[in-house]
């Protein structure tokens, strides 16, 4: 006989989009066939809303069996939602524009049987079209699946769902207070049909939406989110407290003049023509942007989470600027470099003027969004003419400036423009090293990330808590037994960040992944042993030759690891400009590269 129950992860691609662009398949739930059949998902859609501080979900799922059944799906959500009946023509829209800018009751009998178990709260139950929802509130992963166990057999199903797995991923959502889950039963056949959208709203300081239960299932799939915001998303700004499952990327459309990412501002109008509720979110149009992952369900270690970054005050940054005396020039452009010196961003160029007889003003433009980062600084330089005669040459006049009071351990993205043009771009990277202020921890104390993920981490020095966002310097040693000077920091209490000769890594904090650093020798503790790191940084980042984008230091399979993402350009069959992601995963205790993955295409570019 057949295994009676498999979890099948339902993200096929979307028929929705077209094929010029990047194959693009939608969200993921985990889902319980309830008989012996296999499930498909020929398709599943969803549309996720975000302002900040409220969410909606619109989720729809095509699916087929090899036989007639009733299939369990399994959604886990960190906030009570209110849920409701969706409509297919907000994914018509969605197609829409996407086109436009890129052209070519069971439950009933259950509660009636005896009262809900300890930790088990119903909160909701309504059937709607072809679903039969509830949405449970539970605090003890095992009288959660007790339940569900009980609440099939009052359907007259008489099979068993409890896998070590399924508890396993039961307990970590619980344990990170995402504590609601919504049991949505529904009838499936052998051809294929729609499944009526449901809408899930609830109040949210993040954008939420579950991946990890996915793994479940096993094998390859391809996942798509469409995701409205009120910024443009960018995706550094998850190094910060966000969280984005690795090989998940911005989908990207692909023509005769390049690559250009599916992310674009939509109207107040357009967006009503989505969903009437997700335009009354935002007041001025959103932003959408679609997300895409391909590979192996197994990689689905986190899920999907988009924060808030709120940045230093722009009072707070000082501009400090100053410019020369004009001479005659033979250039004809004008241009600037930027750099760093200590926790000040230094730019020094020349602005190309009708004579040399102008002076020159800048002002400082932080233009800090609460939804972007790295911060971009925009430093915007004009010229006016002096009074008088001048010399009748074409002139340069000389400039330099710092930016001050910028906070330490992140990024920034510079751009000068002089007269409205972009004379020169950077991002820059503050080194941890540069802040004013830092503790030092002696060399026998024993530092260590202690917390949880729902309460968040702190740093503690032989059992005594620091200071919370402190700049900590401590000797650690590497290979060779060599002493290295690194400075560490926790951001938002759920990332700690490492740095070694201004090079940082990024350690993305659990209870399968601590910090601990004794004796000067750092180790990852994933719960059951201490993993040894003898690898620094800027050594990892020295294994990879290619434009490194960040690097993450991480427990895998009871090793340390460094993850670097990197990203090379090529063009396809000679032709196509394509940006080329490159992951080099090296060991952290001998420095040896085990793995480097890119794209198969990657292969036809040159």
């Amino acid at each position: 006989m057949k295994q009676l129950f498999r979890v099948l992860l339902l993200a096929i691609c979307l028929s929705l989009v077209t094929m010029s662009l990047a194959p693009v398949a939608l969200a993921d739930r985990g889902m319980v066939p309830i008989s012996d059949v296999t499930v498909y998902g020929p398709g599943q859609k969803a549309i996720i809303a975000w302002d900040g501080e409220e969410e909606i979900l619109i989720l729809s799922t095509d699916v087929r069996a090899d036989g007639n059944t009733k299939v369990l799906e399994i959604l886990p959500l960190p906030y009570q939602p209110q849920i409701e009946k969706g409509d297919f023509a907000s994914f018509e829209q969605v197609d829409r524009l996407i086109k436009e800018h890129f052209p070519t009751s069971l439950i009933d009998r259950y509660k009636g049987e005896g009262p809900v178990p300890p930790g088990m709260e119903i909160v909701f139950h309504e059937k709607i079209g072809a679903h039969d929802i509830t949405v449970v509130k539970a605090s003890d992963p095992a009288e959660l699946l007790k339940w569900a166990e009980e609440f099939l057999k009052s359907a007259g199903i008489e099979h068993s769902i409890s896998s070590p797995r399924l508890e396993s991923l039961a307990e970590e959502y619980i344990a990170r207070g995402i504590k609601f889950f919504v049991f949505d039963l529904i009838e499936v056949g052998s051809e294929p049909k729609s499944i009526e959208p449901i809408k899930y709203r609830s109040h949210s300081d993040f954008l939420y939406y579950p991946l990890k239960i996915s793994t479940l299932a096993e094998g390859s799939t391809d996942i798509n989110l469409f995701l409205l915001t009120p910024e443009e998303l960018a995706l550094n700004l998850l190094m910060e407290k966000s969280e984005l499952p690795e090989g998940m990327e911005i989908a990207k459309f692909y023509s005769r003049l390049g690559a250009k990412p599916v992310q674009f501002k939509i109207t107040q109008e357009e967006l009503a023509a989505i969903d009437q509720d997700a335009a009354s979110l935002f007041g001025n149009g959103a932003w959408l942007t679609a997300m895409v992952y391909h590979g192996d369900l197994a990689r689905l270690d986190r899920d999907l989470r988009v924060y808030k970054v709120y940045q230093t005050a722009p009072n707070n940054y000082q501009l400090l600027f100053n410019y020369g005396p004009g001479r005659c020039t033979s250039k004809h452009s004008s241009e600037a470099t930027i750099g760093t010196l200590g926790n000040t961003v230094v730019i020094y160029g020349i602005a190309i003027t009708p004579t040399p007889c102008y002076e020159l003003e800048a002002r400082l433009d932080p233009c800090l969004s609460s939804s972007v980062y790295p911060p971009p600084l925009i430093i915007d330089i004009i010229a006016q003419a002096k009074p008088g005669a001048c010399v009748e040459c074409i002139g340069e006049v000389p400039f330099w400036t710092k930016i001050a009071n910028l906070v330490p351990g992140q990024d920034y993205d510079v751009t000068v423009r002089y007269e409205g043009e972009i004379i020169c771009q950077e991002r820059i990277y503050l080194p941890l090293s540069s802040a004013s202020g830092y503790v030092e921890i002696p060399d026998k104390v024993t530092l260590e990330s202690a917390g949880t993920p729902m309460i968040g981490f702190s740093f503690q020095g032989d059992g005594e808590a620091l200071a919370p966002e402190v700049v900590v310097r401590i000797k650690v040693r590497g290979n060779d037994d060599r002493t290295h000077l690194a400075y560490l920091e926790l951001k938002y209490g759920l990332t700690a960040i490492i740095e070694v000769n201004d090079v940082p890594a990024i350690i993305r904090l659990s209870q399968d992944c601590k910090l601990k650093i004794i004796d000067g020798q750092i180790f990852l503790d994933n719960g059951y042993r201490l993993l040894p790191v003898r690898v620094m940084p800027d050594e990892a980042a020295g294994r990879v030759k290619d434009e490194m984008q960040f690097i993450e230091l991480k427990a895998v399979n009871d090793k340390a690891i460094y993850q670097v993402v990197s990203v090379t350009h090529g063009k396809l069959l000679g032709l196509v400009p394509r940006e080329i992601n490159i992951e080099t995963k090296i060991d952290a205790l001998s420095g040896e590269i085990i793995k480097r993955e890119q794209p198969w295409w990657a292969r036809f570019c040159w």
